[in-house]
């Protein structure tokens, strides 16, 4: 029996390694874990290599060592990012060009290469944002870069649904990860994120996991090119 193989891009902590760990847990997947810096193994995947996002060969290259042992590609979610405040006057030309790089190029490497090897049909997942629905200040290449993902999701799962292929989006609100804790010490979070969600807390990493898995999986046979909120209501509650 053919081994089934999920890959998910920018997986040494935060929402990356907890789909990871719910994968392993959870499905008879072999969990291939990607990513550009790689800390003391955390045991959340079978196999973790290097990547950089950025790099079309670097990708080529991790996704043929993924699948060296053989096995079917079935499942492929892309979380990679990072998020940098600025006003927009004062941004680089080049901060902007890494910020689209590591989002828009490294998900469209990612999910190229995925294609390319899913001969069997199967599913992909992208992260987007709760941000792309708001003006976001001093966040503009963020936004352009999150709102152009859920866009290349939907291109994406009309072209390849007759190969039997899904393509969605989870938009998160804030999670209680390494990156917004970085984002907090820098001061890059002008007010308390927790006070944004109706829910009144942050999300902890595996509860955006759990519907990354739920799209992934058969319950979601019938949905492709949607964006799922996963935001404890940060968008209702702004908009309310």
């Amino acid at each position: 029996m053919t081994t089934e193989v999920a890959i998910v891009v920018g997986a040494a902590s935060g929402i990356g390694a907890a789909v990871c760990r719910r994968l392993r847990s959870d499905t008879n997947m072999r969990v291939v874990g990607m990513d550009l810096h790689w800390g003391p193994s955390t045991g959340s995947c079978h196999v973790e290599l290097p990547v950089d996002v950025t790099d079309e060969m670097s990708v080529e290259a991790a996704f043929n060592a993924a699948l060296g042992e053989g096995g079917s590609l079935r499942a492929m979610v892309c979380t990679a990012g990072y998020q940098r405040r600025c006003r927009t006057e004062a941004l680089s030309l080049a901060d902007w060009k890494a910020m689209l790089a590591v989002h828009l190029d490294g998900t469209f490497l990612a999910a190229r290469a995925a294609k390319r090897r899913m001969h069997e049909g199967g599913a992909m997942v992208f992260f987007s944002s709760v941000s792309e629905f708001f003006g976001f200040p001093e966040r503009t290449p963020y936004v352009v870069a999150k709102a152009g993902l859920s866009a290349m999701a939907r291109s994406m799962a009309v072209e390849w649904a007759p190969d039997g292929i899904r393509v969605n989006t989870v938009a998160p609100g804030y999670v209680d990860t390494p990156l917004v804790s970085e984002a907090r010490a820098r001061g890059d979070l002008p007010v308390d994120p927790v006070t944004l969600h109706a829910l009144g807390r942050l999300a902890d990493a595996d509860e955006i996991a759990l519907p990354v898995l739920f799209l992934l999986g058969d319950g979601a046979s019938f949905i492709t090119g949607e964006t799922l909120m996963v935001d404890g209501g940060y968008r209702i509650h702004r908009s309310g």
